[in-house]
């Protein structure tokens, strides 16, 4: 007796599901690795130009809200 099993023959369609399913997943793990390297480069940015956050609010502008109603 042949421990190979030669009875299991796919069908078209169930060979087309694997197609689709392999290339789902190919452009999602690569556009998962696109992402890794775009926020990768923004975060060493970020961390290049960011020194704390008081030195990053001591820049921001003081503004107040402007009335809506004029006292008379």
């Amino acid at each position: 007796m042949s421990d190979w099993n030669d009875e299991h023959h796919y069908s078209k369609w169930f060979k087309m599901q694997m197609l689709i399913a392999g290339l789902l997943i190919a452009l999602c793990s690569g556009y998962i690795t696109f992402l890794y390297f775009e926020y990768r480069v923004s975060n060493a940015l970020w961390e290049t130009t960011f020194i704390s956050p008081t030195h990053f609010w001591s820049q921001v502008p003081d503004w107040e809200w402007r009335p809506i109603w004029q006292k008379t």
